[in-house]
């Protein structure tokens, strides 16, 4: 094995009863490759394209930390860590067992209305309480820094 390479086994659940696993496929990949691209690599290759996500669950028996990098611990692995390098967690020469849940992700566009600021509701009982548009200073908006001796 290269120092520069790690390897990952994928596995998949046969059943959620006996949570056996089965071993799709094994990897090399590439210090340098992001996760992002192993997610995708994988899909490709085992799922067809049919899904749009993965998610891995590692399920190594030893989590690997080395110092100053991250790490992947057990069970689920967020998201969040898509876009580092493979590099940013391990170093080479090591090998990681995975289970890979795809997934199919729906992406809803919102249209977000920006309310305008003018229209505010706060902005209306002050508004309303006032009764001008003036600006008047009240004593009550600002308090002294002072305590008020009685």
């Amino acid at each position: 094995m290269d120092k520069n390479n790690v390897t990952f086994k994928i596995y998949n659940e046969n059943n959620e009863n006996n949570k056996t696993k089965i071993l799709l496929k094994e990897y090399n990949f590439n210090l340098k490759v992001k996760i992002i691209d192993i997610k995708n690599i994988i899909l490709k290759e085992l799922f067809n394209n049919e899904y749009n996500s993965l998610d891995f669950e590692n399920i190594n028996e030893r989590v690997y930390k080395d110092f100053g990098k991250l790490f992947f611990d057990k069970g689920l692995l967020p998201s969040t860590i898509d876009n580092y390098k493979l590099g940013d967690f391990t170093n080479g020469d090591r090998v990681f067992e995975f289970i890979a849940y795809p997934k199919n992700i729906d992406v809803i566009k919102k249209n977000i209305v920006k309310e305008d600021s003018n229209n505010g509701v706060l902005k209306k009982i002050i508004m309303e309480e006032r009764g001008t548009k003036e600006f008047i200073m009240y004593d009550d908006e600002f308090p002294p820094l002072t305590p008020i001796k009685k």
